[in-house]
């Protein structure tokens, strides 16, 4: 596990906390459970060491510190359990206004979630394999690639503190820290599985990318007028703020809810389960944060593309898509 020096978008050197202070965790996780209050022993015990970054930094031969150039980035955290959420409003009109039909009714009444497979979880610069599914077509089973590989792009909450039935004017405090989430989705087997009434899982729980780090909650500050871009290829696809593609969002009508926030999804969900330290949760595709939304003109990814989520304040996410299956 390594703590991050500098800018958000300027890294300036990575501290290795373990080499640094032997008694802290080797890996995020078991951070999380110790300190994901952002408080007592081991949370002092980092940012001790963080104190004394600037000694460590230049340190002749010192074996704590590292430039980001030398350093190979896993996924932030292998997450207890991972859930996504259908929480925009303008993601949902416009994808199914994409296909001639409307937000439904339900949608307003709670924020719905699925969950994900947290054991295929990759990092930054991680290959996405190539998703291939069977079908049947008259009990005769075929192999098909798929033709609709969707990226999306989200904000995923990494959760600090255990709790049950949390109100929503306490949710924060049981947030350790945002990363970027690209929830990668075969669209034409995520097709068939929701009309079979089952949820979209099946094309959404075999590539799941995190990264490139995580962003403490009190280091991030409040969600509101961050930028967010997606890149493929080098070709921007979208940059907007957070709150205008939320709020302002033309498929947003007046008076209509426009999001499910984090202290709401807390709320309801500690409802009826308690939710544990570890647990990652996407916040749901940011209105324009994936090509589904743009229905036939839709250019979905195709083997070798490189896609880029830049959210302001966390970093930039990059993964390609394999060449060979």
């Amino acid at each position: 596990m390594g703590a991050v020096l500098g800018k958000w978008d300027r890294w300036e050197a990575i501290v290795d906390l373990h080499a640094a202070d032997p008694a802290l965790p080797v890996d995020m996780r078991t951070f999380v459970d110790l300190a994901g209050g952002l408080a007592g022993e081991t949370w002092d015990r980092a940012r001790r060491v963080l104190r004394d970054s600037e000694r460590l930094v230049h340190e002749t031969g010192s074996t704590k510190t590292f430039r980001p150039d030398e350093a190979r980035l896993h996924a932030p955290i292998a997450p207890r359990l991972l859930r996504d959420f259908l929480a925009f409003r303008g993601h949902v009109a416009r994808a199914r206004a994409a296909i001639g039909s409307a937000v439904a009714a339900e949608w307003d009444r709670t924020p719905a979630y699925f969950n994900e497979n947290h054991l295929n979880v990759i990092g930054p610069g991680d290959v996405v394999p190539r998703m291939q599914y069977e079908i049947f077509d008259r009990s005769v089973a075929k192999t098909v690639e798929t033709q609709r590989l969707d990226y999306e792009a989200e904000i995923g909450y990494v959760l600090g503190v255990n709790g049950h039935k949390i109100e929503a004017r306490d949710a924060n405090s049981h947030l350790f820290g945002v990363t970027i989430f690209n929830d990668f989705s075969a669209r034409d087997i995520q097709l068939i599985a929701t009309k079979v009434g089952m949820g979209p899982a099946p094309g959404k729980d075999w590539a799941n990318a995190l990264g490139p780090c995580i962003v403490t909650r009190d280091e991030f500050g409040e969600l509101k007028d961050q930028r967010i871009a997606v890149r493929v290829n080098g070709e921007e696809r979208l940059r907007e703020r957070y709150y205008d593609m939320v709020y302002k969002n033309p498929f947003v009508k007046e008076g209509e809810r426009a999001a499910w926030t984090f202290p709401e999804k807390v709320e309801v969900l500690s409802r009826s389960q308690k939710i544990h330290a570890g647990e990652v949760w996407g916040s749901g595709t940011i209105p324009g944060g994936c090509e589904l939304e743009r229905g036939d003109q839709a250019r979905y990814l195709r083997p070798g593309d490189r896609v880029e989520i830049e959210i302001e304040g966390i970093g930039v996410l990059a993964n390609s898509v394999a060449t060979s299956l």
